[in-house]
């Protein structure tokens, strides 16, 4: 009964803070400035390993939110993501391997399909063909950050969501043991 609640308020929690790091602390970093959305692993992990039922409306509320504000033309974060999320959904079921490599293989095919819409969405398909070599090569540079750091940061958000169900899931039942106690009384 609880579980979902558990489940939103974990990507609730997420949600914030990877944008506030996508926002306020990358920026000043200038070793990762060419490091791609965090907000994009978040959404490979919902499609990877949650069910759509309790992901899709994060993933589309995420995508909202992030529209709102980034300042970019309306709609490019939602339809990047959504899209995103439905190839890494039907990914993930036709690809079986090991886990850390068809983690791998999904990152950089989801953070390829990331830069390909938010280009075509600036730019048009002529953007693509037109690309500078600089371009190109901070593209390379992110594909590379993805190849090596999405897959650790998926498995690290797994991890942290097992350990949010775990400390949550025991306060409630603390929670609700005591109200049942008190009741018998």
């Amino acid at each position: 009964v609880h579980e979902p609640t558990m489940n939103y308020g974990f990507y609730i929690i997420t949600c914030l803070i990877l944008i506030v790091i996508q926002t306020v602390i990358m920026p000043d970093l200038p070793v990762i400035s060419s490091f791609y959305d965090l907000t994009t692993i978040f959404v490979i992990y919902l499609g990877v390993l949650r069910s759509t039922r309790e992901s899709l409306p994060v993933v589309i509320l995420l995508g909202v939110v992030m529209d709102n504000l980034s300042g970019t033309p309306l709609m490019v974060y939602t339809t990047a993501y959504f899209w995103l999320y439905v190839c890494v959904r039907w990914l993930s079921r036709i690809l079986q391997v090991g886990l850390r490599f068809r983690l791998a293989l999904i990152v950089i095919l989801g953070i390829s399909l990331e830069t390909v819409i938010s280009v075509v969405s600036f730019g048009g398909f002529e953007a693509l063909a037109e690309m500078p070599s600089a371009d190109i090569g901070k593209i390379i540079v992110r594909l590379i950050w993805a190849l090596f750091l999405g897959p650790v940061l998926i498995l690290i958000l797994q991890r942290l969501h097992r350990f949010w169900d775990h400390t949550i899931g025991k306060f409630l039942v603390r929670r609700s043991d005591t109200v049942e106690a008190r009741v018998a009384r």
